[in-house]
């Protein structure tokens, strides 16, 4: 297109071309406020899911704390009925920890028995986590091959009657052997013996010193559950023996 100037009689050029750049920046301009539109809405989404996720994890913790109070307040509870627990069993604690005191030291006549007879690597005293353990070879108790108690055997279990026999704890009695074989008419095998044995034991607590037969439990174990290897003399020796475990409450 050509524009006259009067002035001067000159022809203008006036071109079209400033149309294109002007419809371009409208063109970009639209795309821009479309693209902020979409994301816009876009982010709005994501901000709404956030937010309901939250809302939601909110309630698990709400619930999660309401159970947490619940469990604290039965904690509570139950701390406060093993405090009273634990007294008691500080008490009987306190009784076995005196049983064996007497038994292993306070007791001079058992002591000096022991000593006089060159017995005092043949008992043993233990503290488990059942009870208190007594343990005797059974030579100190019985002839070899025998299940009826010896003199001495005697003496030994009225020192030990004389610590327990006041007590409440229920007591068990337990006999082994060595894994020799043995077959006799009143013995066919070892577990017979072991049982004989610890039968023996419990016979003279509840008979002799009228002790509640309640309170005993006897297991015969015969060669199993040893404490030695069974391949020496010495091992075998200390297999042979009796124990008295003289259990806590079942508390």
């Amino acid at each position: 297109m050509k524009y006259l100037n009067k002035t001067n009689n000159e022809e203008i050029d006036i071109s079209s071309n400033w149309i294109l750049t002007y419809s371009d920046m409208v063109t970009i301009v639209l795309c821009f406020f479309i693209i902020f539109f979409v994301t816009s809405a876009n982010e709005n989404s994501i901000l709404y899911d956030i937010k309901e996720k939250l809302n939601s994890r909110v309630d698990v913790l709400e619930t999660e704390k309401t159970e947490l109070q619940g469990e604290n307040e039965n904690l509570e509870k139950e701390n406060q009925k093993l405090e009273e627990t634990n007294v008691t069993l500080a008490e009987e604690l306190f009784k076995l920890k005196n049983i064996e005191k007497d038994i292993t030291t306070s007791n001079e006549n058992f002591i000096e028995y022991l000593r006089n007879n060159e017995l005092l690597n043949d008992v043993y005293l233990i503290q488990k986590d059942d009870g208190l353990l007594i343990r005797f070879k059974d030579s100190i108790l019985f002839n070899s091959a025998q299940a009826d108690l010896t003199d001495e055997g005697y003496v030994i279990l009225e020192k030990i009657a004389d610590k327990i026999q006041d007590l409440e704890n229920e007591i068990r009695i337990e006999g082994f052997t060595d894994n020799v074989p043995i077959n006799t008419e009143r013995f066919p095998s070892n577990w017979e013996l072991s049982s004989a044995r610890a039968i023996s034991v419990v016979r003279y607590f509840v008979q002799e010193k009228g002790m509640s037969p309640e309170r005993f439990s006897v297991i015969g174990w015969g060669e199993h559950n040893p404490i030695e290897d069974n391949d020496s003399i010495e091992g075998r020796s200390k297999n042979r023996r009796i124990e008295i475990t003289i259990l806590n409450k079942p508390d």
